[in-house]
């Protein structure tokens, strides 16, 4: 995972590692990516996570996922195997968290990859008063909710945020569960979908769901600025798209006309070949001296990797990838293949260069290889800032169109101040 993230960035973990059992519980875009994302922050842990049975079909995908602690459940929709089946995976759960175990399951059953938390279902919340109940709720099971965001669902070398909220434990429910099983089952998942939506970037206005993901990306520069919750940059956002949104949804005249701007301002930044994601800043001669320098430097590391990884790649992009529609799948799928192709590949580069130039020099070339991939990719994207800054240098209308566009939102946002 370090070499498909540029940053990982993890907030809130410190006050929940330590506790067990502990049933953690996150919204889910991007496939079994997002189990990979706990495995990698809690590495003192090692967590199972509860996937779709159908991902299992395949005997080697099995063996592979039974490595990584994925754990099948089954679902009528999935028409494999049987929904009874899964009193065995529960009871398989019960004696993890009777071990002082975890498990992270994704409440909405599914991945989708928009930016907003569907609806909860209640295996969570059968699995966790099942389990206290036949410890007669002295269990102590916590239940730790967390969102997930990924700057850029099926690419490379973009950033993931992982934040955690308030852990709390099961037992807290026992007087409400004991009285009435189905209200406790209510609530549990309810408070869990709140949770995990705290976490997260949740844009809550559906049906203008295109519109508000072109609002989120505009206002990114400033959210750590206006926002009130500036624990995070994913925080910032959500609390901005969703003021917004409230306003907008009460104001249907102002939130036509900010469509249309938005909306050409958008169609302008393709227009020019702009990535949407690029920081609407007035570039001066010396940052652009100083950004086309670092990616001149780091260009003849790039054809280097290029080089070097070329067979992996291949393999990856050209005989996976391409063939896989689902885009929410292609991160998943670029890292599952590269833990294990990438050692394999380097291995045998290490023998084929040790038999012909000697093991000590081999080795210190082999080993190389990770830091030459880091440069590719950091020249990759100091390239794309560069190209985004040229022709804001050229065209500065962009520029002005963007700053109106922001006065108008920040006019919005300071209605209710």
């Amino acid at each position: 995972m370090s070499f498909s993230y540029r940053n990982i960035i993890v907030t809130g973990y410190d006050k929940i590692k330590d506790r067990k059992p502990t049933l953690f519980v996150s919204n889910h875009q991007n496939t079994f990516m997002d189990g990979l994302a706990l495995v990698k922050v809690a590495k003192n842990i090692n967590p199972n996570i509860l996937v779709r049975a159908d991902i299992f079909k395949s005997k080697w995908a099995s063996i592979a996922l039974d490595i990584i602690h994925l754990i099948p459940i089954y679902r009528k929709k999935d028409n494999m195997g049987s929904v009874a089946q899964n009193n065995e995976i529960f009871k398989k759960c019960f004696d993890l968290f009777n071990q002082g175990k975890t498990l992270l399951i994704f409440p909405e059953g599914n991945h989708a990859i928009k930016r907003f938390l569907r609806s909860m279902q209640k295996g969570p919340a059968r699995i966790a008063f099942q389990a206290e109940e036949e410890n007669n709720f002295e269990l102590g099971l916590n239940v730790a909710p967390f969102g997930l965001h990924y700057t850029n669902h099926p690419k490379r070398w973009y950033d993931l945020h992982i934040h955690f909220g308030e852990a709390f434990r099961v037992k807290d429910f026992q007087e409400v569960y004991q009285e009435n099983p189905t209200k406790a089952q209510k609530q549990f998942t309810a408070k869990i979908g709140i949770d995990i939506s705290a976490e997260m970037i949740d844009i809550k206005w559906h049906s203008e769901y295109e519109f508000m993901e072109k609002v989120r990306t505009l206002l990114k520069p400033y959210a750590l600025k206006w926002a009130e919750n500036n624990r995070s940059i994913v925080h910032a956002e959500n609390e901005l798209v969703n003021k917004i949104a409230d306003q907008l949804q009460d104001d249907e005249q102002k939130s036509v006309v900010l469509q249309e701007n938005t909306n050409s301002y958008f169609e302008s930044v393709k227009k020019n070949n702009l990535t949407e994601d690029y920081i609407a800043e007035k570039p001066s001669v010396f940052k652009l001296f100083f950004k086309a320098t670092g990616v001149l430097a780091g260009l003849p590391f790039w054809f280097v990797a290029k080089i070097i990884n070329f067979i992996p790649e291949f393999i990856i992009e050209k005989k996976v990838i391409a063939g896989v529609k689902d885009i929410t799948w292609h991160i998943s799928l670029r890292t599952g293949i590269a833990m294990f192709l990438y050692p394999i590949y380097y291995l045998l580069t290490f023998i084929a260069l040790g038999l012909s130039i000697g093991w000590i020099l081999a080795g210190m070339i082999v080993c190389s290889f990770p830091l030459i991939s880091i440069i590719m990719y950091e020249t990759e994207y100091h390239f794309k800032k560069l190209k985004n800054a040229f022709i804001i240098f050229k065209k500065p209308q962009i520029l002005k169109q963007e700053q109106e566009l922001i006065l108008e939102f920040k006019d919005l946002l300071m209605r209710n101040k």
